[in-house]
């Protein structure tokens, strides 16, 4: 949750968190932006410098445009449905699981105009409740309410872009917007599939009068912070005439006969007053972590029961040394019901941790054999960028929390405390923290040591297996891991990988040749769910996928082995790619797996020369006769042909006339002929 924060003068800062890395790609970065700009009118400015507990804060008013809209400007008025509406993660289910009546899923950018549709008519119908309430309480008319939420809807759009980056299409006109709300109310989700075959606004509330309202402009807006002595000696000064105060909105400037004279005590005690002190307090504020621990009360939680109701992850630099200064860092997650590690990756940087995490996740579940945790609660720095895609709710996990600079709402901050003292701090080259308030974890008078990398990695991982074999804190008869694996949630939903694996997996691009799909050194057959296709559901994947260049989508179980791979071609989704069965060679040496995977098999090949007999039946033997002309005229001819054709045909007649001649006549013979040699004639 991206939230800049009014500091003092009507001036908004935002925390470094917000910025990194959505629009810096790392602190590093931000920090040679601030030193670039620092000495010049213009650009990104800071508002506070970090170190010694505070916060780097930049001025959100000198941040480019593109990201003010972003993060949001607290100081404009909210539109009426931005409170009320959320990803709907039951749309987000339903739409990337859908299947038309031919069997083929939706397309990815469908899918998201779909759910984002559902999304905005459900917090439609809750505005539009409340305004009928309303309506009904003020004696008004109710006719009119439809025109005024579409009016609403068309203008969310704009909310929807820069909050979400997503829009909707949702009609403009008011009798078709009615129609597609009713049919919504009537069908749901399906209501908004085509093709299926192929808090009103909020106004200010003023709580004071119009002295108090200046006193609390005159303690918050000013940057020096004054004390509420302070407060009172400048209304005192205001008063008489030497004190001079104008408001920077409006350029009014106050008149101080419309103002009584008080007491010192008077201000001091308003100005102490809960709600006053709510507001000018959050104004003046550069520490929002005392902030909230001194105005926002806390949530009171009670563990899940069940294993896999809820994860909590965050990341944690272990307190040892591999090299001067330097530290690696670890990315872990916890299941809240046990309390046992269930996910953890390591590294020398921050850089692709996070992306691993959630790989090396739904790894270690599947090979456990267990369903993805109902509910996901992250720190914003390294996850907000993937709201968009595999952390949006209904994707990866059904419920999503994003703790924006709240070390409270993380669990898993608590389980490091005793990770820390309980298990590292017995082990060689652990460093103290540098203001540990108990004397036992200050720093001892023992030198600080360098260890081995390796060694620091291999020490962290036992100390991850002795903290699941520990008891459980649920029940101290078992430990850890085995109340992870014996308690896990009956209804847990199957995981999704259709919702996610795009984003999530690695991409192989490939092709289908004799429904055989070649990657990764290793060949798949055509399925979904978890089954090999065979019969009509197999030749229709041939038609869309044979012969074509498709995209592979793919996660490899901690063995290297692939477990989950789909197929997308342009972007949509079309099948499951299943491991090709083997069956061993020797009949003598199968087993029963090897009879199934033979069986498979033959289904598989029977199927697709089935159906290339079947079409072969379809065809009929012909004779084809081709008059077409090859030329287009006969003007050329080679040189001396037409000589050589007439004396051609003059031999032909004679030979005719030959033929003619009474073959009973004698020749005479010559006496003087003698016949030549073959060389005479030559």
């Amino acid at each position: 949750m991206r939230m800049p924060q009014i500091w003092s003068d009507n001036t908004i800062v935002v925390d470094w968190e917000e910025l990194v890395p959505i629009h810096y790609n790392t602190l590093g970065a931000l920090q040679k932006e601030l030193k670039r700009f620092e000495a010049k009118p213009y650009g990104i400015k800071k508002a506070q410098s970090g170190g010694n507990g505070r916060r780097l804060l930049v001025y959100f008013d000198s941040l480019a445009p593109n990201i003010q809209k972003d993060l949001g400007d607290p100081r404009k008025a909210c539109h009426p449905l931005e409170p009320l509406f959320k990803i709907d993660a039951q749309a987000v289910d339903y739409y990337s699981t859908f299947q038309r009546y031919d069997g083929s899923m939706l397309h990815d950018t469908v899918q998201q105009k779909y759910y984002i549709n559902a999304s905005v008519l459900k917090a439609v119908l809750i505005l539009k409740e409340l305004r009928e309430t309303e309506r009904i309480k003020m004696g008004g008319k109710k006719s009119d309410i439809i025109k005024t939420l579409c009016y609403d809807v068309q203008n969310f759009n704009p909310v929807l872009l820069r909050k979400y980056n997503l829009t909707h299409n949702l009609p403009a006109n008011p009798r078709k917007f009615a129609e597609k709300l009713k049919q919504f109310i009537d069908f749901e989700y399906v209501a908004l599939v085509k093709d299926i075959k192929g808090t009103g606004k909020q106004n200010a509330r003023i709580v004071t009068d119009e002295m108090v309202e200046f006193l609390n402009n005159l303690f918050a807006t000013q940057s020096h912070k004054p004390t509420q002595t302070e407060v009172a000696e400048q209304y005192d000064g205001f008063l008489a005439g030497y004190v001079e105060v104008i408001n920077n909105k409006t350029g009014e400037v106050y008149e101080p006969k419309q103002f009584k004279k008080i007491s010192k005590g008077t201000i001091t005690k308003y100005l102490a007053q809960w709600k006053n002190q709510i507001g000018t307090h959050a104004k003046r504020s550069g520490d929002r972590q005392k902030l909230m621990q001194k105005f926002k009360p806390y949530h009171s939680l009670i563990n899940p029961e069940f294993a896999g109701s809820l994860i909590s992850i965050d990341d944690r630099q272990p307190p040892f040394e591999y090299d001067k200064s330097k530290r690696l860092w670890f990315y872990n997650g916890i299941d809240l019901a046990s309390g046992a590690f269930t996910c953890w990756v390591y590294g020398k940087t921050k850089e692709g941790l996070i992306l691993d995490f959630y790989r090396q996740l739904v790894r270690n579940y599947h090979e456990w054999g267990f369903q993805l945790p109902f509910g996901l609660e992250c720190e914003s720095s390294l996850n907000s960028s993937f709201t968009e895609t595999f952390l949006r709710e209904g994707t990866m996990f059904q419920d999503v929390r994003i703790e924006a600079n709240n070390a409270r709402g993380k669990r898993i901050e608590a389980y490091y405390r005793p990770l820390r003292y309980d298990l590292e701090k017995k082990r060689e080259g652990w460093l103290a923290r540098p203001h540990a308030l108990s004397e036992a974890n200050q720093l001892g008078s023992t030198k600080k040591i360098i260890l081995p990398y390796e060694r620091i990695v291999n020490e962290c991982l036992n100390d991850i297996v002795i903290w699941n074999n520990m008891p459980s804190t649920k029940d101290k008869t078992v430990s850890r891991w085995d109340y992870f694996v014996n308690n896990q949630d009956p209804n847990a939903r199957p995981t999704n990988y259709k919702a996610f694996l795009q984003h999530l997996g690695h991409k192989s691009e490939t092709s289908c040749k004799a429904g055989i799909v070649k990657f990764q050194y290793s060949e798949f057959l055509l399925g979904d769910n978890g089954m090999i296709y065979t019969g009509d559901k197999l030749i229709r994947l041939m038609n869309e996928v044979e012969g074509k260049k498709i995209e592979v989508f793919w996660l490899d179980d901690n063995y290297g082995e692939i477990f989950k791979a789909l197929i997308y071609r342009n972007g949509k989704y079309i099948c499951e790619a299943r491991p090709k069965p083997r069956y061993n060679r020797a009949k003598n040496e199968q087993t029963e797996d090897d009879l199934n995977a033979q069986k498979i098999m033959s289904a598989y090949v029977a199927t697709i020369e089935a159906y290339q007999r079947e079409q072969v039946r379809t065809i009929e033997k012909v004779t084809v006769i081709d008059n077409r002309p090859v030329t287009v005229s006969t003007s050329f001819q080679l040189p001396g042909m037409g000589a050589q054709r007439k004396a051609r045909k003059s031999d032909n007649e004679a030979v005719e006339n030959l033929g003619n001649m009474d073959t009973g006549v004698e020749l005479a013979t010559l006496p003087n002929y003698k016949s030549k040699t073959l060389i005479d004639r030559f």
